[in-house]
């Protein structure tokens, strides 16, 4: 057997090799005429699956190691008999502290108290759940818009997409989709970034195309809009004046915990050897952290310990800088640096690694740090 493997999947030569021969290249470059004689793909999204990529191949599986489906053409997969896995849920806990690492960026920086805020939260799956439940234990009011969900299980705590923008933040969740009632293509464009208040936080952590890049590019000025984006229309080519705009740009990177990236690897490793009828062997061992403690002195806010250990585990100012000190290259060498820090993203670690010391008598802030997956002592 002969598998194809995107080269940055994480752990994917411990995982894969006992199958066959493992051949590891550049994922967004695969071709037609490059998989004739593979029998299986392993992928993250920066590879469109359809029939020009598969058609006259042996391919029989496809994986791809990501939580969402759009850069794959699943109903040609189904016709043709292609046994396809996707990963989901998989870095949804290293999103969702991606999220709040910004979040805290921007209550800290603003001077502002979570209880005096409210967030609107487009879209409850596996990551906008873990928003929410974090979001309540901060105090603010949350507001949660999700029409799919909303029918399905007609539960009323639910708003409007107009209820969620007018939040103070506003944090995107959705999958990419560019038909139907559900569309989120341009969910966000000119006519919902208006009703943004003034000053308003907006985040988009999900796909890039889900809010209109140049309407937005104009409303950041118009409405002082602080605004997160990971993901951005046509990566890794986007627009650069968008990039100098927002006050935190990444390339893509909100899911890459190594938790989030080995959890990819293993769910499509276990789908695979359900594939072949074998029984999964390869369980992965993470490094341990050192220097995994924080301690929390005097009489602490939810914010400033927040913003610590943020500081300590992820700072997300240290992503963005990087990302725009390229703003002045041209759309190609701009492109391949944007890959680059993908692929060579250093090693980030989720809350769960590390251990909080806090003061004596501050079990209301133990209750609130424990939402967010921290161990606390």
């Amino acid at each position: 057997m002969k598998i194809l493997i995107d080269q940055n999947i994480a752990y994917a030569r411990q995982a894969f090799s006992r199958f066959g021969e493992c051949v590891f290249a550049d994922g967004r470059n695969f071709t037609n005429s490059q998989l004739k004689n593979f029998d299986a793909l392993i992928i993250r999204s920066v590879t469109q699956i359809n029939r020009t990529l598969l058609e006259n191949t042996n391919i029989k599986f496809v994986g791809t190691a990501t939580i969402g489906t759009d850069h794959v053409d699943i109903d040609y997969l189904k016709k043709e008999g292609i046994t396809f896995a996707y990963a989901p849920g998989c870095n949804s806990q290293s999103v969702a502290e991606y999220v709040f690492s910004a979040i805290t960026k921007y209550i800290t920086s603003q001077n502002l108290r979570f209880k005096d805020l409210s967030i609107g939260i487009i879209g409850k799956g596996n990551i906008g759940s873990k928003v929410e439940r974090m979001s309540r234990a901060t105090g603010m009011k949350t507001l949660i818009n999700d029409p799919p969900l909303q029918r399905k299980t007609g539960g009323k705590n639910f708003v409007s997409l107009s209820e969620a923008l007018e939040a103070d933040i506003v944090t995107l969740h959705v999958p990419l989709t560019f038909s139907g009632i559900d569309k989120t293509f341009h969910l966000i464009g000119n006519n919902e970034l208006k009703k943004l208040k003034n000053k308003a936080m907006l985040i988009n952590s999900s796909r890039g195309p889900v809010i209109d890049n140049k309407s937005l590019l104009k409303s950041i000025d118009e409405k002082q809009i602080f605004t997160v984006l990971d993901v951005w229309e046509n990566e890794p080519r986007i627009m650069p004046e968008l990039l100098k705009k927002v006050n935190i740009g990444t390339p893509h990177i909100a899911g890459y915990s190594l938790e989030g990236k080995v959890n990819g690897t293993k769910m499509i490793y276990d789908a695979f050897c359900k594939f072949l009828g074998m029984k999964p062997e390869w369980e992965p061992e993470l490094p341990d952290v050192p220097g995994n403690e924080i301690e929390i002195t005097g009489e602490p806010t939810l914010e400033n310990s927040l913003n610590k250990i943020f500081l300590k585990v992820y700072d997300i100012n240290r992503d963005s800088n990087e990302l725009k000190q390229y703003c002045g290259l041209n759309e190609i060498d701009f492109a391949r640096k944007f890959d680059e820090l993908r692929k060579n993203y250093p090693l980030r670690r989720e809350l769960k690694n590390y251990i909080v010391r806090l003061p004596l008598k501050n079990s209301g802030l133990a209750k609130q740090l424990k939402n967010f997956g921290v161990n606390l002592k």
